[in-house]
C-alpha cells in the first residue's frame, strides 16, 4: 500500500487552473480539479491488463477519509474482474427501474389483466380493488423488489388474527402480483412462500353453530344489535336462504319477484298465481357454480322473509338498486367484509359462526329432521342428478324447495322467539 500524500489542507487549498489537473493521494486515488472549480475523486485501476479510470464522487459529498475508504472497497471489487464504470451504470439503471416499478403499478396492472382474463363482474372488480386499497395500500409506493416476506409479514399476521379467510385472499393477491414481476424480469424470484397444501381430509371447514337453540341465540343477538341497515339485511338473507355472502351482498331489487309467483298444483303441470309466494333469481355469474345453460339460481322466498323484503322495498323506493347497500346514500352494494366483521366483532362469533356457516346450519337442521337430501342440495345449488332437467322438473323441484324453506324458516323463527312464530320486521327483527 502506497503512502498517502494528501492532507485535508491540500484538498481545501486546491485551486482551479486553466487546464484540469489531478492531485495524487496513493493507491490509485486522485483528486481532479477542473477549470470551473469542480473537484471530484477518481480511481485508477486495472481491468483486463489495461488502465481504467473510475469516478468515485464529488468532494462536497466525499471527504478525503471517505474517498480513501471507498477507493479501497472499489479496488477489491475490481480485483474480482469487474469494470467499475460499467457496474456503476448498471446499478443506476437498476435503481431507476426499481423506483419506476412500484408495487402499486404492478398491483393495478394485475387487477386490470385479471379482470379481463377472468371476466370479473363490475361488482367483483370493485371489491378486489377495495381489498387491495384497504390491506396493501401501505406498500403501493415501495419498489416491487422491496416487497419481501419480512416486509408483509406484520400485515398478514394482523389480518390472520381477525379474518383468516381475508388474509388468505390477500396472500393470494400478493403472490399473483409478485409472480407478474418475476415474469417481467423485474425481480428474480417470488419472495413469498407458496401456499401450504393439505390433504382433503385435513382441510378446515367453516365453523358453524348447527343446533336450533344456538341459531336462535344468534338471530336474537343480531336482531338486537345496533348495526348498519345493509349489514342487517344481508344477515337476514343469509340466515333464511342459505346463500353465500358473495351472492347476497350484490343482490339487486330487479332480481326479486315479490308480488306473487305461479306455483304448481300437486303433481300436475297446472299452476296458480300465489300472491303469498315470491322468488329470488340470483344471476349465475354471481353464483359459485357456473351452469352451462346460464340459468339463474331461483330461491323460493318463505313468507316472513317475503314480508320483510316487501317492507324493505317500500322503504327504499323505486330508485333503489341494491337490497344491501354499502352506505345509505351511495348506489353501491355491501362489501362482503362488512358482513364478516359483523359476525366476528359485533356478535363475537369469531371462530364459531360466520356468514357462510348458515349453509352448514341449514343442511344439518334439515337432514336431522329427515328432509329430502336432493331438495337440500338443490337449495344449496349443488349438482343433483342429471344436469339436464326439463322445465317441469325444475318447477317441481322449486316447489319442493319452497315447502322446505317455509318449514326451515318456521324452525328458525321458533328458535329465535319461542313457540310463537312471528314475522320478521323492517330491520330484520321481530315486528
Amino acid at each position: 500500500m502506497a503512502k498517502h500524500l494528501l492532507t485535508d489542507r491540500h484538498v481545501r487549498n486546491a485551486k482551479p487552473e486553466a487546464k484540469p489537473y489531478r492531485l495524487f493521494d496513493g493507491d490509485g486515488l486522485y483528486l481532479r480539479i477542473s477549470p470551473t472549480g469542480a473537484r471530484s475523486w477518481q480511481l485508477r485501476y486495472q481491468f483486463n491488463g489495461a488502465d481504467q479510470l473510475a469516478t468515485l464522487g464529488k468532494l462536497d459529498r466525499l471527504t478525503l477519509a471517505e474517498a480513501r475508504i471507498k477507493a479501497n472497497e472499489q479496488l477489491k471489487v475490481a480485483a474480482q474482474g469487474v469494470h467499475l464504470t460499467a457496474a456503476k451504470r448498471i446499478d443506476k439503471l437498476e435503481r431507476q427501474a426499481s423506483v419506476a416499478n412500484t408495487f402499486g403499478k404492478f398491483a393495478a396492472a394485475w387487477e386490470a389483466r385479471e379482470a379481463r382474463r377472468m371476466k370479473w363482474t363490475p361488482n367483483y372488480r370493485r371489491k378486489t380493488a377495495a381489498s387491495l386499497h384497504k390491506h396493501l395500500d401501505a406498500f403501493k409506493d415501495l419498489p416491487i423488489g422491496r416487497i419481501t416476506a419480512v416486509t408483509v409479514a406484520p400485515t398478514l399476521r394482523a389480518l390472520d388474527a381477525v379474518s383468516p379467510a381475508m388474509a388468505n385472499k390477500v396472500r393470494g393477491m400478493l403472490r399473483a402480483i409478485l409472480d407478474d414481476a418475476v415474469e417481467d424480469g423485474v425481480i428474480p424470484v417470488n419472495p413469498l412462500p407458496a401456499a401450504r397444501r393439505r390433504n382433503k381430509a385435513e382441510q378446515k371447514h367453516h365453523p358453524a353453530k348447527t343446533k336450533l337453540p344456538e341459531l336462535g341465540a344468534i338471530l336474537r343477538a343480531a336482531r338486537d344489535a345496533d348495526t348498519y341497515q345493509g349489514v342487517s339485511r344481508a344477515h337476514v338473507l343469509l340466515a333464511f336462504t342459505a346463500l353465500r355472502i358473495s351472492e347476497v351482498a350484490g343482490a339487486k331489487w330487479s332480481e326479486f319477484e315479490l308480488d306473487g309467483v305461479d306455483v304448481l298444483i300437486g303433481d300436475t303441470q297446472r299452476t296458480r298465481r300465489d300472491h303469498d309466494a315470491g322468488n329470488w333469481s340470483v344471476p349465475r355469474e354471481r353464483m359459485k357454480r357456473k351452469d352451462e345453460d346460464g340459468e339463474p339460481h331461483v330461491v323460493p322466498l318463505p313468507p316472513a322473509l317475503l314480508a320483510a323484503l316487501r317492507a324493505w322495498r317500500d322503504e327504499d323506493g323505486d330508485d333503489a338498486i341494491y337490497v344491501c347497500r354499502g352506505s345509505r346514500k351511495a348506489k353501491i352494494p355491501l362489501g362482503s367484509e362488512m358482513a364478516e366483521k359483523f359476525y366476528r366483532v359485533t356478535l363475537k362469533l369469531n371462530g364459531k359462526h360466520s356468514p357462510h356457516s348458515w349453509r352448514s346450519a341449514f343442511s344439518t337442521v334439515c337432514r336431522e329432521a329427515g328432509k329430502d337430501s336432493g331438495t337440500i342440495e338443490a337449495q344449496l345449488d349443488h349438482v343433483v342428478g342429471n344436469s339436464v332437467a326439463s322445465a317441469y322438473d325444475r318447477a317441481k323441484r322449486l316447489e319442493l324447495r319452497r315447502e322446505l324453506m317455509n318449514w326451515y324458516e318456521g324452525q328458525l323463527i321458533a328458535a329465535r322467539d319461542g313457540a310463537d312464530v312471528v314475522a320478521i320486521g323492517r330491520k330484520g327483527g321481530a315486528a
